[in-house]
C-alpha cells in the first residue's frame, strides 16, 4: 500500500515524465532531440541549466567533460564533478553550494572505464530540493541515457561516411587522412601548405530564427560558398556543427588571407535564408595556420582553432593567421 506521499510522488513522476516524452514525439531529427530532451527536463524541475557530463568513475578531482547543456551556461564544474563521484545508478546526489545553488547529478550509465551523469541545477534562493525530486531526476536520466543510445548509430554512420551527409563535403575523418597525403607530398617538395578553420557565427542563434531546415539551407550554402572559393585540387570539410576546414596544398598564409577576406566579405551577401533574403548576421570567423617544417597534423590543427577561438572572442566576421605555437 502507498501512502499519501508516495502516491503524490509517482503522480508528479508520471506527469512530468509524460511531458518529457510528448516533447520528444514531437521531434523527427536525431540532432534535436537531446537540445529538446534537455529542455524538458529543466522546465520538469525548475531548474536554470541541466547538462550531461562524462569523466572517470573512480575520481573526484579532474572536471568532466561536458557532452550536452542547455539553459544558462555556468555548469558548477567542481560541485558537479564531486556529485558524479558520489552517485550511483538509482541513487542521485544531491548538494548545496556555498553561495546557495542547488546541484543534483543523476547517473545515467556507468562502465569500468566512464561515468555519464545528468547535472540539474537550480538557481540560489530557488526552492530546496524535495523527496519528489530525487525520483524525478534519476528518471530523467534514464531518459537522457536513451537519447545517448539513440544518437550513436547515426554518429557511427556519420563519422565512418567518407562525405558529409548534409553538405556532400569530406567528413572529418576523410580530410585528415588527405590532408595527411597532401603533407608527404608537399615534404618531398619542400612546398608550404596551409590549414583554414572556417565556422559559421551564431548558428544557434539561426537555427532558432530559421528553424531546422533553414539551419541546414545556410550550412548548405556555407559549403557552396567554401568550394567556390578554392580549387579543385584543394580540399574542404565539414569538421563540427558549424565548422569547416580547408587544405590548401603549396599555398602559404598570405594566399590563405586573401580568400579568407574574400568570404568574410561575401558571406553576408551571399548566406541567404530560405526567403533568399540577405542574413546580415551570418557571417564567418576564420583561422589560418601554416605548416611548419615537420610540424605535425595536430599541432597545425591546433594553432588553427586557436586562431578562430581568438577572432571568436573578438566578435568574429574576420580571420587571422597564427604565426606561432597554439596557446
Amino acid at each position: 500500500m502507498t501512502t499519501p506521499g508516495e502516491g503524490t510522488s509517482a503522480s508528479r513522476l508520471n506527469v512530468e515524465l509524460m511531458k518529457i516524452l510528448r516533447c520528444l514525439r514531437h521531434e523527427v531529427r536525431v540532432q534535436r532531440m537531446m537540445a529538446t530532451g534537455l529542455e524538458a527536463i529543466m522546465g520538469a524541475l525548475g531548474a536554470e541549466g541541466v547538462a550531461v557530463i562524462r569523466g572517470a568513475p573512480d575520481t573526484s578531482v579532474v572536471d568532466p567533460e561536458i557532452l550536452h547543456r542547455a539553459g544558462l551556461v555556468g555548469l558548477p564544474a567542481t560541485s558537479a564533478t564531486k556529485l558524479l563521484y558520489r552517485a550511483e545508478i538509482g541513487m542521485p546526489a544531491l548538494s548545496v553550494e556555498p553561495n546557495g545553488r542547488l546541484v543534483a547529478v543523476a547517473v545515467c550509465r556507468q562502465t569500468s572505464s566512464e561515468k555519464i551523469g545528468l547535472v540539474v541545477w537550480r538557481r540560489r534562493g530557488a526552492t530546496d530540493w524535495a523527496g519528489d525530486d530525487v525520483p524525478l531526476v534519476d528518471a530523467a536520466a534514464g531518459v537522457v541515457w536513451l537519447l545517448t543510445d539513440h544518437e550513436a548509430s547515426p554518429r557511427e554512420v556519420f563519422r565512418s561516411s567518407p562525405t558529409d551527409l548534409l553538405t556532400a563535403l569530406l567528413s572529418q575523418r576523410t580530410f585528415i587522412v588527405e590532408a595527411s597525403r597532401h603533407i608527404a607530398r608537399l615534404d618531398r617538395d619542400d612546398l608550404p601548405g596551409t590549414l583554414m578553420l572556417v565556422e559559421v557565427d551564431n548558428l544557434e542563434n539561426i537555427g532558432q530564427l530559421l528553424g531546422p531546415d533553414g539551419r541546414d539551407l545556410v550550412l548548405r550554402r556555407a559549403a557552396i560558398l567554401l568550394r567556390c572559393a578554392v580549387r579543385p585540387t584543394d580540399l574542404v570539410a565539414r569538421v563540427g556543427d558549424a565548422e569547416f576546414a580547408i587544405w590548401l596544398s603549396g599555398a602559404d598564409y598570405m594566399t590563405a588571407a586573401e580568400r579568407a577576406e574574400n568570404l568574410c566579405l561575401e558571406a553576408p551577401s551571399r548566406m541567404v535564408g530560405p526567403d533568399n533574403a540577405p542574413q546580415s548576421k551570418i557571417t564567418f570567423s576564420i583561422g589560418i595556420a601554416t605548416r611548419k617544417a615537420g610540424e605535425r597534423f595536430s599541432d597545425l590543427a591546433n594553432r588553427a582553432t586557436e586562431a578562430t577561438r581568438q577572432v571568436k572572442r573578438e566578435g568574429g566576421g574576420y580571420w587571422r593567421v597564427s604565426l606561432g605555437n597554439a596557446a
